[in-house]
């Protein structure tokens, strides 16, 4: 009843996300940028850090040449005492280094034998120095006599765990920062992408009877070819369809005269006694199932282009209008089952031309499909808020439960005791202008089981109950 939609809610087999494929390329490409930014930072710090040290170097290898003017009266090897003060955090170790190799002075816990004992050549930075296997980085600085030389010396272990306190106190705020930027990319992408979502959402409520262009006022540049596309292919369908409508309108408006025509020659005909009345009234009842089908088709084609938000709804009472029911069924040829109205309402909100065809619809196929001589019950009853459920039961052969939600589909027919034959005396239509009415309303339509009936060869002991749910 609510149409068929264009669009799957469910995306298909094999279909990507491409929110997820955004947020994806944004954090791979920020995380090889941060690696990228964090080895630059790292080179630039070890570069920066480095000139620091060699600076620290060459100022301590200067301070130690100071040193070599008590050389001559001190003697010996002297070695710092490292008791006094408190132990510097940069780590630097001296040595005065005599012409000949020898250690003459030395810091507390430096190498007892010369960084560098030949002085030739010796001045300025030595990258690696090796002693007891470890790495060191040593400046030289000789005296002016060049009788010794001043030496200082840094393990590289030094300088590298330095890089790697460093590194680690950026590990947790880098990390941080990109579950930050994980965030921060999810939300932008999910409101950048916001106007698909909303343009699904319209797109999702056109329906074949509601085949207007989509709005795209305020939707992005990139979005509004998609939606034009569309909207052309709305406007192609819904000329295609307002087509069809008007020559099933037109057909059926046209078939009413030569139906009726028809009709009343054989009308003429069973007057005169020109023919055999038996051979007559067949063809005079296919000519009036002929008549309608044809009005039902006009039926449907005058309401298939109401909209529920147009419909015109007034307050109908319901006594005078179940009254008319009441007596339009009796005068109804071949009527035999037994009306019993049972109304526990005052009135309901709908269109009146509308209401009442469907109320005349149920009835007539509770009367054609029901049990020959049998009961139908129209039953009304109030919901509470201004709402109504009205229910046609009988007592006939029923429905199975699983071809039940056909019921309401085009020219779906069932066969009735009526039809002995074989062959479905109705039109098909009845319970579709029904579903259309129902639908037009907001209301509910379902079935049911309906009135007990004595028991037969196929099992079942319970007719068919229409229920509609109408809103306030």
């Amino acid at each position: 009843m609510g149409g068929a939609r264009f669009f799957r809610r469910t995306p298909p087999v094999g279909a990507y996300s491409l929110r997820r494929r955004l947020i994806a390329t944004l954090l791979g490409s920020s995380v090889v940028l941060w690696l990228v930014c964090l080895a630059l930072v790292v080179h630039v710090a070890w570069k920066e850090t480095s000139d620091v040290f060699d600076d620290a170097l060459k100022e301590s290898a200067r301070l130690t040449l100071v040193l070599g003017d008590r050389l001559h009266r001190s003697g010996g090897l002297v070695e710092d005492d490292a008791s006094a003060g408190e132990p510097a955090k940069l780590k630097l170790y001296y040595q005065l280094v005599a012409r000949d190799g020898q250690v003459l002075r030395r810091a507390h816990k430096a190498p007892p034998q010369a960084f560098l004992p030949v002085l030739d050549k010796a001045k300025g930075f030595h990258r690696n120095v090796f002693l007891d296997g470890e790495p060191w980085r040593v400046y030289v600085l000789p005296s002016r006599d060049g009788q010794f030389s001043a030496q200082v010396g840094q393990p590289w272990s030094e300088r590298t765990e330095m890089l790697g306190e460093m590194a680690e106190d950026l590990a947790v705020p880098g990390l941080c920062l990109l579950l930050l930027l994980a965030l921060v990319c999810w939300l932008a992408i999910r409101q950048v992408l916001k106007p698909l979502g909303d343009t699904a959402r319209r797109v999702a409520v056109k329906s074949p009877r509601d085949l207007s262009p989509v709005p795209s006022d305020g939707d992005p540049r990139e979005l509004q070819p998609i939606v034009g596309a569309l909207n052309a292919v709305l406007g192609r369908l819904s000329h295609a369809l307002d087509a069809e409508r008007r020559f099933t309108a037109d057909a059926a408006h046209e078939l009413r005269t030569p139906l009726a025509a028809l009709r009343g020659r054989i009308q003429l005909l069973q007057r005169r006694g020109n023919a055999v009345p038996a051979d007559l009234q067949p063809l005079r009842d296919d000519v009036d199932r002929c008549t309608r089908l044809v009005e039902n088709l006009l039926t449907l084609a005058r309401m298939d282009p109401e909209r529920a938000e147009t419909l015109v709804r007034e307050r109908q009472p319901l006594a005078p209008l179940l009254q008319r029911l009441r007596d339009e069924l009796a005068l109804l040829p071949g009527a035999s089952s037994t009306l019993e109205i049972e109304c526990h309402a005052d009135h309901l909100h709908a269109h009146p031309t509308l209401l009442h065809g469907a109320l005349r619809n149920l009835l007539e196929n509770a009367v054609h499909h029901g049990r020959r001589g049998g009961r139908v019950v129209l039953r009304v009853e109030a919901l509470g808020g201004g709402a109504v459920r009205t229910t046609v039961l009988d007592d006939g052969p029923g429905v199975a439960p699983d071809m039940r939600e056909r019921l309401s589909e085009r020219f779906f027919r069932v066969l009735s005791q009526a039809s002995e034959a074989g062959t479905p005396d109705g039109s098909g239509l009845g319970l579709s202008i029904v579903a259309r009415t129902v639908e037009l309303h907001g209301g509910r339509l379902h079935f049911e089981e309906g009135l007990e009936r004595p028991a037969t060869t196929d099992g079942r002991t319970r007719g068919l109950a229409v229920v509609i749910d109408w809103p306030a």
